[in-house]
């Protein structure tokens, strides 16, 4: 068997999520994200800068998520979590980086539509 190497990308993906994370928000998120994960991706990283609110669901996909790129050692970062966002993640035990870090070289410092309320944007 042979490896065809001209499916083998080396590009980040990034997934901005708009709005809040929450009911039909998360199942688009879901959508997205979890092919795109089992594939076992290079890099991914998962933008919460506008990301106005999280539910439950929310958090446990992105908890789920987590989890899973860990024990695979498929990089995963979750970035630009407002303050609140980034407090219910760390006690879910989850790694993200709370917005505007010097750490992050994939922060959004442009200039940003304002968040839309119950409404969620993926783009990959």
């Amino acid at each position: 068997m042979r490896a065809n190497d001209s499916l083998i990308t080396t590009l980040s993906t990034v997934f901005t999520v708009e709005g809040d994370l929450t009911g039909d928000g998360v199942t688009l998120l879901a959508e997205w994200l979890w092919p795109h994960v089992l594939t076992g991706p290079p890099d991914t990283l998962v933008d919460l800068a506008l990301a106005t609110t999280i539910d439950a669901a929310g958090l446990d996909l992105l908890v789920a998520a987590h989890a899973y790129t860990a024990h695979r050692h498929i990089p995963l970062r979750l970035v630009n979590a407002a303050p609140r966002v980034h407090r219910m993640l760390r006690a879910a035990g989850v790694s993200a980086l709370p917005a505007r870090s010097p750490r992050d070289e994939f922060a959004t410092t442009a200039t940003t539509p304002a968040p839309r309320q119950h409404a969620v944007a993926v783009m990959a």
